[in-house]
C-alpha cells in the first residue's frame, strides 16, 4: 500500500506498472486500491503534465541542494524511513 500520490514523468501512464488503476472522468489523475492518493502521468490531461514538470524540477533542486552541502548536519536520517515530522535546527 502506498500512502500519498505517485507520479511518473516524462513517462506515460503505461509506466505505472503493478497497479490496477482507473482514470478519473477528468482524465487528470487515476485511482487505485493499492494507493491512498492519486496516480499521475505525463500523458494525463492538463494541468497534470505541467504539475509533474514542476515536481521534477523541485526534485532536482532538492537533490542538488543535498549533494552540494559540504558539511551536512545529518547522514541517513531515520535510515530512509519516511514519516511526517518537522525538524528544527537547535545549535548546541
Amino acid at each position: 500500500m502506498i500512502a500519498g500520490d505517485i507520479g511518473v514523468s516524462p513517462a506515460s501512464g503505461t509506466a505505472l506498472t503493478g497497479f490496477s488503476f482507473t482514470k478519473d472522468s477528468s482524465n487528470t489523475f487515476a485511482t487505485s486500491t493499492q494507493v491512498t492518493g492519486r496516480l499521475l502521468a505525463a500523458d494525463f490531461t492538463s494541468p497534470t503534465p505541467s504539475q509533474l514538470r514542476i515536481a521534477v524540477l523541485d526534485m532536482q533542486a532538492a537533490f542538488n541542494d543535498g549533494h552540494n552541502r559540504l558539511f551536512p548536519d545529518s547522514l541517513n536520517l531515520l535510515a530512509g524511513i519516511h514519516i511526517r515530522i518537522v525538524f528544527r535546527y537547535e545549535p548546541y
